[in-house]
């Protein structure tokens, strides 16, 4: 069944995805079309292959259980947070989340740091609904999802298990970033994934180091996490599109992905 969507909806999502909450920076790459359709069939073919990698991944789907857990093992948490829409059978998801899914959430690499070292969760959104996570760390994801009309919203975030603090992120998953976003590029997830663990090893050593009293590791604490938040800031600036995007580009890639745009 082929989802659909009208150019009324699609429009704030496309703005949204042109970065009109964070600083922008300008794109390295002109857009390819041709590669970014490459992108698009890489993700039929898996769906339609039935090779959903990413279900290798021991999702957690109940929120107060997963912080539990996290809190209990002190783990991070992984939160991949998606819009249901076309997708395969029984795992609807708009094609931002299945281009994430295809390419980051299938790498043997990715899939082996998500289960041996967070407590892994997804969170499916619903349309006309508020962002469902009120964690101080996604404050900005929650902005985000309000600008931009719910509809094909995705991204995953590495989350502190007091869930204070972002550790890493996949940046924001827009179709006019699918050429260079690190949501779609394995070898940079995973970078961002070794970042963000090794950011939640530091912490881990400044929780046990000795020979300071508890307000001064209360206080170095504050500091590590506050230049934490500020890197992971920078690393996840939004991008102007790139020169030759353009917004029937994009929709060519909706219907190919078998989502119809109707006026």
């Amino acid at each position: 069944m082929l989802g659909y969507l009208t150019l009324k909806g699609i429009i704030p999502i496309l703005l949204a995805n042109f970065g009109l909450l964070l600083p922008l920076v300008l794109a390295r790459e002109p857009w390819d079309q041709a590669e970014a359709k490459k992108m698009v069939s890489k993700v039929l073919e898996v769906e339609e292959a039935g090779k959903l990698s990413w279900n290798r991944i021991p999702w957690r789907i109940h929120v107060a259980n997963a912080v539990k857990e996290a809190r209990t093992t002190g783990k991070p948490l992984f939160v991949f947070f998606y819009m249901p829409q076309k997708g395969p059978p029984q795992e609807p998801c708009g094609l931002e989340g299945r281009l994430l899914r295809a390419h980051a959430l299938s790498d043997s690499k990715i899939i082996g740091v998500i289960k041996d070292h967070c407590v892994p969760m997804k969170i499916q959104l619903k349309k006309g609904q508020e962002y469902p996570i009120d964690w101080p760390a996604l404050k900005k994801w929650a902005t985000a999802y309000k600008f931009s009309n719910g509809r094909g919203f995705t991204g995953c975030s590495v989350v502190s298990s007091d869930l204070a603090v972002e550790f890493g992120n996949s940046g924001f998953a827009r179709i006019s970033e699918m050429l260079e976003s690190r949501a779609f590029d394995p070898k940079e997830f995973h970078a961002m994934l070794v970042r963000a663990m090794a950011r939640v090893n530091e912490e881990r050593s400044l929780r046990v180091q000795r020979g300071i009293s508890d307000d001064e590791r209360k206080l170095e604490i504050e500091r590590f996490r506050q230049g934490v938040t500020r890197a992971v800031q920078s690393e996840s600036r939004r991008k102007f599109p790139p020169q030759g995007y353009s917004l029937e580009q994009a929709l060519e890639l909706y219907r190919m992905a078998g989502i119809v745009i109707s006026k």
